[in-house]
């Protein structure tokens, strides 16, 4: 009972944690207009991948210790961790001194304050307390509303910049809150050595590092396409793209943290041989009714439901939304078949196969973007129902071995 509880409130967490946010979308796209959201995308997509090199997969690193080591040093582990960050971020607030660019150092804190939230609330996880978790995502959501209508409505200058000046504001609040008020039972009161923080320093690298290939496999799928468009085209088209892309990541949302409340059942059921690969073939199989019906319900609503959710210029988001429903959809087969070779530790085989699709996304995205806008969305679709196709030749193969 515990453990479903515990699930449930994990998935309300990460739900209302992103169900705000994305509640502010018909705001952002009236304030900032096609063109301004088109322009907060492309700075967006440079916060992503500077915080796969600022992050460093800490929360992981920290998650891991903690199953593996216990509490014993876990303080260490978090130090050791802040260090770099900090380091790393100090060098890229020298390089947007030198290049003179204040957005760049906007968005090397809002990342670097997102790692250290983030390695927060991986403590929170793992000492299985799932209220301060759902709290601090609370906290989150609400101050980024907060702080984002503030700053476009009582503060004067560029929209664009005043919306990654909310989110840096909320996140550094967010964090000190937490790490003052909710972190008490990390309070540190021991020394280390210089040793034992290159120790740590090094089991930081030795977890982080390989995975910054994974994570720049999801970077390229998610992000990437961004880039392209506000090279080839304006920042007008990338708004209504953009828009299209944040409606269907919903159900991404949903599926991510729908999975994180399931895996433990998932995992249960294959160590108690509950759960076979027949059942697992099966249940994909069926998740594909599931990809299909969000995009047909939406290909069939009114295009005045899109004007009036996201504004005037915001119509043909509906086109976007209808074929990213049908690429994110693709998660749902994706998560039940790769969770099948995590149990078994073939996380390397899984990394280089996200790695060699994301090639091929790419590929299929230099040759569609140069066609039409329009056409980018089948790079995802083809490239994402690769790898479910793969998984199934994989997961197939490892029943019969």
């Amino acid at each position: 009972m515990r453990i479903l509880k515990d699930s449930f409130i994990y998935l309300v967490g990460e739900l209302i944690n992103k169900s705000l946010p994305f509640l502010l979308l018909p705001y952002l796209t009236r304030k900032l207009g096609t063109e301004g959201f088109g322009e907060l995308s492309y700075y967006l997509t440079i916060l992503a991948l500077l915080s796969i090199c600022i992050g460093l997969s800490q929360e992981g690193a920290v998650t891991r210790y903690f199953y593996f080591y216990g509490n014993k040093a876990i303080d260490l582990i978090v130090r050791a961790g802040y260090l770099y960050n900090i380091l790393f971020s100090t060098v890229c607030l020298i390089i947007s001194w030198i290049l003179k660019s204040e957005i760049i150092a906007y968005i090397t804190l809002i990342a670097t304050f997102n790692s250290f939230l983030s390695v927060q609330l991986a403590l929170r996880q793992a000492q299985k307390q799932p209220i301060p978790y759902i709290m601090i995502q609370f906290l989150s959501s609400v101050s980024l509303v907060v702080f984002t209508v503030l700053m476009l409505e009582y503060v004067a200058g560029d929209r664009v910049v005043n919306r990654l000046l909310a989110l840096l504001l909320s996140s550094a609040l967010v964090f000190f809150i937490t790490y003052l008020f909710i972190n008490k039972s990390f309070k540190i009161s021991r020394k280390f050595s210089l040793e034992n923080y290159k120790s740590a320093l090094v089991y930081i690298f030795s977890f982080g590092i390989p995975l910054i290939l994974h994570q720049l496999s999801f970077f390229m799928k998610g992000q990437v396409d961004r880039i392209f468009i506000y090279k080839l085209y304006s920042a007008t088209e990338l708004g209504v793209y953009s828009a299209g892309v944040q409606i269907a990541s919903v159900l991404t949302i949903f599926f991510m943290a729908l999975n994180k409340a399931i895996t433990p059942y998932y995992y249960e059921g294959l160590k108690n041989k509950e759960l076979t690969v027949e059942k697992i073939k099966k249940y994909t199989l069926v998740s594909f009714v599931f990809i299909s019906l969000p995009a047909f319900i939406c290909y069939f609503l009114p295009n005045r439901l899109f004007v009036w959710f996201l504004g005037v210029g915001f119509g043909e988001s509906q086109f976007y939304t209808v074929l990213f429903l049908i690429g994110y959809g693709l998660t749902l087969p994706y998560l039940i078949l790769a969770n099948y070779l995590f149990f078994y530790g073939k996380n390397k085989l899984i990394a280089g196969i996200t790695f060699s699709t994301s090639v091929i996304y790419i590929i299929l995205l230099i040759i569609l973007s140069e066609l039409s806008i329009k056409f980018i969305p089948f790079s995802l679709i083809f490239s994402n129902l690769l790898i479910v196709v793969i998984l199934w030749i994989l997961v197939s193969k490892n029943q019969e071995t």
